[in-house]
């Protein structure tokens, strides 16, 4: 089968197609003969040897989110069947390739809502927003809820589910992103552009001085450390980088961790098939040009998926 692997880890140069293996499913697996596979910024650094596993067997397929078809299913699976349309977040990657064989725990239906392509970029960003949101922080109705970095693949979910829930939602994001976030249904009065804004003072200003209920910050590293400051005492904080940030104002800080599973896939799928959360690609690549679509996620982009077609 045609693959997208390395065999050391490096720069993006290391990425490159190779013909390995089909792979068979073992028990409680099913293989995946893969339509779509997402990218993302976790992509780059699992290729660089600076996320998951640090020793792995060459060459290595890149990729942990997928969608397809079900070509076999391993021995006591009983929850899928053969030929359906699936997408999965699996943490063992090797979604850059023609066939995977994921952990059934991992695959749900897809969304009939979504094609191939906006279906196989979703899991990640889907599956880490939805627990942020729901789990993590236990976002209310009424409450204000503030992501950094909206226009984002997790931070755009995260907004769409929390205004799901009757919160109020405050976003930050780069002022050409501002028409993609109203069209999510977040109000233009509670855009905050931070390239020429001070975000803290402006979140503190809509929620008339009191700072947010609550807060995501989708954008990682120092930003994290600025998004604590627009939280109101006792107000709860969640991040995705594992910052170390001192406890304050009795904030409550959660550091977000994705725990892929079915159930949540299969949760979200149903949001996405009501038209509670919608999403789009904005650029495809082949899977000869995978190193192109890394290139491409590494840059700044317009808000939505960038995803690699497997034909």
């Amino acid at each position: 089968m045609k693959a997208a692997a390395i065999a050391r880890f490096g720069g993006p140069e290391e990425l490159k197609e190779f013909d390995l293996p089909k792979p068979e499913a073992a028990a409680g697996e099913v293989l995946i003969r893969v339509r779509a596979a997402g990218v993302g910024v976790w992509d780059a650094k699992t290729r660089s040897g600076n996320y998951g596993d640090t020793s792995p067997k060459f060459p290595y397929i890149i990729g942990e989110e997928c969608s397809g078809d079900i070509e076999q299913l391993g021995a006591g699976v009983t929850t899928l069947q053969a030929g359906e349309p699936v997408y999965a977040y699996f943490p063992q990657q090797g979604a850059y390739a023609q066939y995977v064989a994921v952990k059934a725990e991992y695959v749900a239906r897809k969304p009939a809502s979504l094609s191939y392509l906006e279906a196989g970029g979703i899991p990640v960003v889907g599956t880490t927003a939805h627990q942020a949101v729901v789990k993590d922080l236990d976002v209310k109705p009424n409450e204000w809820f503030f992501v950094a970095g909206g226009a984002g693949g997790i931070g755009s979910i995260a907004v769409q589910i929390a205004l799901t829930i009757g919160a109020r939602v405050i976003a930050s994001a780069r002022g050409a992103d501002f028409a993609y976030l109203e069209s999510l249904g977040v109000a233009p009065g509670n855009l905050i552009d931070y390239q020429k804004s001070d975000v803290v003072a402006a979140v503190r200003a809509i929620t008339n001085g009191a700072g947010a209920d609550v807060a995501l910050d989708a954008v990682g590293g120092d930003s994290s450390k600025l998004t604590i400051q627009a939280v109101r005492d006792g107000g709860r904080l969640a991040e995705l980088t594992f910052e170390k940030l001192p406890a304050e104002r009795g904030i409550t800080i959660v550091h977000v961790h994705g725990d892929p599973s079915a159930e949540r896939l299969n949760t979200l799928g149903g949001m996405y098939d009501a038209g509670q959360i919608k999403t789009h690609v904005v650029a495809s690549f082949p899977l000869a040009q995978a190193r192109e679509a890394q290139e491409a996620i590494a840059q700044p982009h317009a808000p939505g998926e960038i995803v690699i077609r497997v034909d």
